[in-house]
C-alpha cells in the first residue's frame, strides 16, 4: 500500500485499532445482531415445536462458529465455516426438516453480514495490547488458554496452580 495512504489512516484514526476498540466493535456486533436475530427469527412462530427446536440448535451452532472467529487459534478455518454455514442456512433448515422455505428469508443475509463484520473486525490491524503479558486469552487474539498454562500465567478467575 502507498505510504502516503497509510499516513493518512493513521492520521484519520482509520489504522490499527486498540484493543478497547477491538472489544467495543466485538461486543457490539454481537448484542445488534443477536437482537436482529431475535426479530428475524418472528417468522418461526408457525413451525411445529421439534422444528423449532431444530431450527434453535441449528442457528445457536451458527452464531457459536460466528463467535469462534475471533476466540479460536483457527480463526481462518471458523471464518470460512462461518461464510458457508451463513449462506447455507436456509438451504439447510429445509433439507433437515423436510420442507420448504421453513425459515424467513431475512436469516441469511443477518448472519452473513454478522460474519463479514465479525471477520472485519477481527482481521482489522491492533494495537499490541499493553496488557498482554498475564497471558489471558482475551490480551490478544493469538493467545489461548493452553498456551497460558503452561507458561505458568493463570487465567482471569483462576487461582494459582502452585
Amino acid at each position: 500500500m502507498n505510504p502516503k495512504r497509510i499516513n493518512l489512516l493513521r492520521s484519520t484514526g482509520l489504522g490499527r485499532i486498540t484493543t478497547g476498540e477491538y472489544r467495543a466493535n466485538r461486543d457490539g456486533l454481537n448484542m445488534f445482531f443477536g437482537a436482529v436475530l431475535g426479530l428475524v427469527l418472528a417468522g418461526t412462530e408457525g413451525l411445529a415445536n421439534w422444528r423449532f427446536g431444530v431450527v434453535l440448535l441449528c442457528l445457536a451452532s451458527v452464531v457459536i462458529t460466528i463467535h469462534y472467529i475471533s476466540s479460536s487459534r483457527r480463526r481462518v478455518q471458523y471464518a470460512l465455516l462461518a461464510l458457508v454455514y451463513s449462506v447455507g442456512f436456509p438451504r439447510f433448515m429445509d433439507v433437515l426438516l423436510g420442507g420448504s422455505d421453513l425459515v424467513p428469508d431475512k436469516i441469511r443475509p443477518t448472519l452473513v453480514v454478522w460474519t463479514l463484520m465479525a471477520i472485519l473486525v477481527e482481521f482489522w490491524n491492533r494495537d499490541p495490547d499493553p496488557d498482554a503479558c498475564d497471558g489471558s486469552a482475551s490480551s490478544t487474539p493469538l493467545a489461548v488458554p493452553s498456551q497460558a498454562a503452561g507458561s505458568g500465567a493463570t487465567l482471569p478467575g483462576e487461582a494459582s496452580r502452585e
